[in-house]
């Protein structure tokens, strides 16, 4: 794997993951970004290669109105991306998000 390449394999409470990295098809122009620093910490399902989901902390950096650009740092601290669904996608409850802080940039 490439230094820009992504990262597709995951290791969450020990266990590992390969996303199916979805890429929808999204027109120029429709993409918005969160506010730099300012991205909100979510829980979304990610779609996984093998068929089924896996639940994900991370924050969101991306948007559209059907799609959620998701990032987060799993287990080994591998820094990982990938296109979630807006309906699989929410804001987790006061005390809920157990996730690891994302450098960005």
């Amino acid at each position: 794997m490439g230094l820009f390449d992504d990262q597709a394999r995951f290791v969450l409470d020990g266990a590992e993951y390969e996303h199916a990295a979805p890429r929808p098809e999204i027109a120029p122009g429709r993409v918005r970004r969160f506010v730099y620093g300012g991205e909100p910490k979510v829980i979304a399902k990610v779609p996984l290669a093998g068929g089924g989901t896996v639940e994900v902390h991370g924050y969101a950096t991306h948007y559209t109105q059907d799609w959620v650009s998701l990032a987060w740092t799993d287990d080994v601290f591998s820094h990982c991306t990938c296109w979630v669904p807006a309906t699989d996608v929410r804001r987790p409850a006061e005390g809920e998000w157990r996730g690891r802080f994302v450098q960005f940039g």
